[in-house]
């Protein structure tokens, strides 16, 4: 058995100076408190631990199974039955842009809301999402994710996943 103690970064900070008579007057955003979720399956906890460099060819797409094929460091089958923090980043030196979400069946909603919403990530853009209650995986009619290339080439995406397997 393991345990998973999880963080989520997920924050904006920001130092704004301006001159004003002679002196600098600043404005700082701080940082946002990080998330902790430890290990288990209920509020504020998750047991599954999923990353994942992945490989899409132009114009190509793939709709990731949440719920009883992808598999993690140790070899075991994930079977999420709620998503709690998700990221997704295309890397700077991509050749296209990705959309996450819309699969033509059996959509995972989670953070887009919807089975027809979608996030576009430009090369270098990264989504983060994260949530203590989690977001409902269903097996067989609510578990794919889908990931879609563009045409500019290939992309090499970096995909993880914290989840509870109830």
């Amino acid at each position: 058995m393991t345990a998973l103690k999880s963080v989520v970064r997920a924050s904006i900070s920001a130092v704004n100076t301006k001159s004003l008579d002679g002196r600098d007057v600043v404005d700082r955003m701080p940082d946002s408190a990080e998330i902790h979720l430890g290990s288990g399956v209920g509020y504020g906890n998750a047991d599954i631990a999923f990353m994942d460099t992945r490989t899409l060819a132009a114009s190509t797409n793939e709709s990731l199974d949440l719920a009883g094929v992808l598999t993690d460091a140790f070899g075991q089958t994930i079977n999420a039955a709620k998503v709690k923090a998700i990221e997704i980043e295309n890397p700077e030196a991509s050749l296209s842009t990705l959309t996450i979400g819309a699969a033509a069946s059996n959509t995972f909603n989670g953070p887009l809301g919807g089975a027809t919403h979608t996030i576009v990530l430009a090369p270098g853009d990264k989504f983060v999402a994260v949530s203590r209650t989690g977001w409902v995986v269903t097996a067989g009619t609510g578990d794919l994710l889908k990931v879609a290339n563009g045409a500019g080439g290939s992309v090499n995406y970096n995909l993880k996943v914290i989840a509870a397997s109830s």
